[in-house]
């Protein structure tokens, strides 16, 4: 059994989410030194947060293998078709409602009432 084959780092050796990282300390220190709103400092931090952490589940979540990746984009793209389908079907059923319920209000407005135009005593 061979040994497995170690990843080429890219970036330089530098991981994608430790980019954003130290970019997002410089842009919060920035942000701090120029006086801004502290408001402005929380939002900067958490894009910062977010970011990694969408980097980091994306790292772990997708298959290094091409083939793997490949399946993948090409289930992904299944799926979306398959709710486009549904997003479809679900707009017609809508529609036919709406129709049979144009109907009905039309076959009820043009209907005489019931007993006549006599007035209750």
């Amino acid at each position: 059994m061979s040994a497995p084959v170690p990843q080429e780092p890219r970036f330089g050796g530098i991981r994608p989410a430790a980019v954003s990282m130290v970019s997002g300390s410089a842009v919060v220190t920035a942000l701090t030194l120029a006086n801004a709103p502290w408001e402005v400092v929380i939002v900067a931090v958490l894009a910062t947060l977010v970011v990694s952490l969408v980097l980091g589940l994306a790292k772990i979540v997708v298959p290094n293998e091409s083939e793997h990746k490949r399946d993948l984009v090409l289930e992904y793209i299944r799926y979306r078709e398959r709710r486009a389908k549904q997003r479809e079907r679900r707009a017609e059923l809508r529609r036919r409602r709406r129709r049979q319920r144009e109907r009905v209000n039309r076959q009820e407005q043009h209907a005489p009432a019931a007993g006549g135009d006599r007035t209750l005593p």
